[in-house]
């Protein structure tokens, strides 16, 4: 008997991650991005820079602090090479680094509200309920627990 609905599993049998992960862990790499999307554009790299991390600390806490999710996001996306190659325990790491990742990301939004004495900032505020609805859904998460299961051995 299955444990997921049949359009959970890939070809080979395998679960699939969650459809809402990559969009969880894209939205946690949000810095990441801003920083690709900066660097495309050569002559305007400082002033996108500025506009979206006005203080310069920001983004640099926010690249740290996004560092475990990117992982885990490169984890789950480079599994069939990663097999290939005849790893097998990168498998483990997938949730730890992601829950880092958000506690991390959570400490950051926290230290700017403290560093702004507890103003509220919608943008601040809208940032902390989604890690923490995010860690909360990666932390009680059955169908990843299950995948994680599932990806114990690379032939199924």
């Amino acid at each position: 008997m299955l444990k997921l609905p049949l359009s959970c599993y890939d070809e080979s049998g395998r679960i699939l991650p969650p459809r809402w992960l990559y969009a969880v862990f894209i939205l946690l790499c949000i810095d990441w991005l801003a920083f690709i999307f900066s660097l495309a554009s050569r002559t305007q790299t400082s002033g996108l820079l500025t506009f979206f991390y006005p203080q310069k600390e920001s983004l640099g806490l926010g690249l740290a602090a996004s560092l475990p999710v990117l992982l885990a996001l490169v984890l789950v996306s480079q599994r069939d090479r990663l097999w290939k190659k005849g790893y097998i325990g990168w498998r483990r790491l997938i949730i730890p680094l992601a829950q880092l990742g958000v506690l991390l990301l959570l400490n950051v939004q926290l230290y700017y509200a403290m560093h702004h004495h507890w103003g509220f900032e919608v943008i601040t505020g809208v940032k902390i309920v989604f890690y923490g609805v995010a860690l909360y859904a990666i932390s009680k998460s059955r169908h990843l627990r299950w995948m994680i299961e599932d990806w114990e051995a690379p032939n199924p």
